[in-house]
């Protein structure tokens, strides 16, 4: 098991995976992933520039992607509204987002014990379709859409509710009929 690392602020993370606190807000080396907003007058160190991914063959990249840029664009977001991090949001790109309270999520739910670390659920963006999923997890824990259990791919419309664990996250699109990314 690799050694964690503590930041100025307190928090462990595992230093292999990120150049900095991903708790604190600070650019880490895993570009797309949702962090942690810093608190109110909190100090950030600087960011430090993300290297363009060399052009090997046997990484898997996502379709949903821009070519010229490079950027997986923000195609909605889920705010929680209860739970130990409410308030906070988090951005949801194209394809599958895997939720848990792993720093190796997409979409990290950290303040939540009862939240597995690894795919606890997954919110999907179909580009061809325009729309949204959510999906259970391989996780043990249970995933709730708008008070009922999800066992299977159901769709998701704006305002729904999810709930994992203790926390409960509002599903907001941006991405749908009237706008998408070309």
């Amino acid at each position: 098991m690799d050694a964690m690392t503590r930041c100025s602020h307190g928090h462990f993370y595992d230093a292999a995976k990120h150049s900095s606190c991903p708790y604190c807000g600070a650019a880490t080396d895993i570009e797309g992933k949702t962090r942690r907003v810093p608190p109110a007058g909190a100090v950030q160190p600087a960011a430090k520039p993300v290297p363009a991914p060399a052009a090997d063959p046997g990484v898997t990249r996502a379709v949903y992607r821009e070519a010229a840029t490079g950027i997986s664009p923000v195609v909605g977001w889920l705010v929680c509204v209860a739970g130990p991090d409410r308030g906070r949001d988090y951005r949801i790109h194209g394809e599958k987002n895997f939720i848990g309270r792993g720093s190796s999520m997409d979409i990290v739910i950290a303040g939540d014990d009862s939240v597995s670390r690894e795919k606890h659920a997954s919110v999907a963006y179909d580009p061809k379709k325009r729309n949204f999923w959510l999906l259970p997890g391989d996780a043990a824990g249970l995933v709730y859409l708008n008070e009922q259990l999800v066992n299977m791919p159901s769709p998701l419309k704006s305002r729904d509710m999810i709930e994992i664990g203790k926390t409960k996250l509002m599903f907001w699109p941006l991405c749908d009929d009237n706008f998408h990314w070309d």
